[in-house]
């Protein structure tokens, strides 16, 4: 049985189908709806999905977390995506029919239908999208976009450089795993050994973890950017760090408080996603794949369930047909 339609369905207009929902809540507000294929306007493209990688920030805006009074009509759900353009719009020269793309969508939470990238069929900005290296799949494509982009956020937020001792919390997850210039990653146990093998020194999180870092460290721990929440800018603090040098990329009032810098994609440039593809397509940094899922309502609301659950290492991955 197909997906139901949204509103009504005119006889031979192509429809695709895409993950929605109409209300906030959990996974479960997660459905597959078919809508009319997008047409790409000026300045645009339409990209034929092959992959869309998963991020917290998703099922955040999805549970209301994000704020709003609730979706006042049928929203998208997804921000990175990977694929073939298959049509463009007047006036675009920068990308044709045929190239293989990837990218990450900006849309504010209630800001009107549709808006997320788990469709068949996506249109975008042309100036908006990076070409694909061919040595990089569409499922590694895709679960570039917003780690990326908190990441090089973080980094330029902290001006890290040459000598600095930098402290990266939730090290194992998808921001912090391509904070490639991590020195200490703070992960659980079980993902020591993950840790260790992006580059970085690992030390477990839990009770005694300012000395475990003080011991890990080989000189003085200079910056941190914290990817998990208010207790690690508490250990900024404990070790003796200035404001200046604790960035976050989760705003809570009380790490705000204490001076951390809310950083992450809004610090971001245009050209950072362009930059961190060609360095995993040779094989400079490293993208972890935690598992691919296939493109379904019951599985969608599986992959999203295990994101909420906090101990996926590396990136849920939506594999189209």
């Amino acid at each position: 049985m197909g997906a139901p339609a949204r509103g009504d369905k005119d006889e031979g207009v192509p429809m695709v189908r895409m993950i929605e929902y109409r209300r906030f809540g959990g996974p479960e507000v997660m459905e597959m709806v078919e809508a009319p294929e997008p047409v790409p306007g000026v300045g645009q493209v339409r990209v034929a999905v092959k992959a869309v990688g998963l991020n917290p920030v998703d099922w955040k805006i999805v549970s209301g977390m994000m704020g709003g009074d609730g979706p006042q009509r049928p929203q998208g759900v997804g921000r990175d995506y990977a694929g073939v353009v298959d049509a463009v719009g007047e006036g675009v020269t920068s990308v044709a029919v045929g190239d293989e793309v990837l990218g990450t969508m900006h849309v504010a939470p209630g800001s009107g239908p549709g808006g997320g990238t788990l469709t068949e069929r996506l249109v975008v900005e042309a100036d908006s999208v990076v070409r694909k290296p061919a040595a990089l799949s569409p499922v590694q494509a895709a679960a570039l976009g917003v780690v990326v982009e908190a990441a090089s956020g973080g980094l330029r937020t902290l001006k890290v450089s040459d000598g600095d001792v930098l402290v990266v919390s939730a090290a194992s997850g998808g921001v912090g795993s391509m904070a490639g210039a991590a020195v200490i990653g703070i992960a659980s146990g079980r993902s020591l050994d993950y840790v260790r093998s992006l580059g970085a020194v690992a030390v477990a999180y839990g009770e005694g973890l300012e000395a475990r870092v003080r011991a890990a460290a080989p000189s003085p721990v200079t910056k941190l950017l914290d990817c998990h929440g208010p207790e690690y800018v508490d250990l900024a603090v404990a070790l003796g760090l200035a404001p200046e040098a604790i960035a976050t990329i989760v705003p809570a009032q009380s790490s705000l408080d204490k001076g951390a810098q809310f950083t992450g994609g809004r610090d971001a440039r245009p050209e950072d996603l362009g930059r961190a593809a060609a360095l995993v397509a040779d094989g400079t940094m490293k993208v972890t794949i935690a598992r691919v899922y296939p493109f379904d309502a019951d599985s969608v609301r599986q992959a999203y369930t295990e994101l909420r659950g906090g101990h996926v290492r590396g990136k849920l991955v939506v594999e189209m047909p």
